[in-house]
């Protein structure tokens, strides 16, 4: 994953909307829309829950890839 693909996907878990997370990431929806897609694909996740509930299994070590 890359350094903004963990930044998404911390802020996705916290249930950010594509829209709240694009303004904080100063990004364009669209681009946020493109990361989501690609941690789904990359975590084997069918949804954001599941893609969430990943990431508060793993939140140390995501957090600490993403400083």
């Amino acid at each position: 994953m890359t350094k903004r693909e963990v930044e998404v996907l911390l802020l996705l878990a916290d249930g950010e909307s594509n829209r709240s997370l694009a303004r904080q990431l100063n990004i364009a929806e669209r681009t946020v829309r493109a990361h989501v897609t690609s941690l789904m694909r990359k975590l084997g996740a069918r949804s954001r829950v599941e893609a969430a509930l990943m990431v508060y299994n793993h939140r140390n070590a995501l957090t600490a890839e993403a400083a």
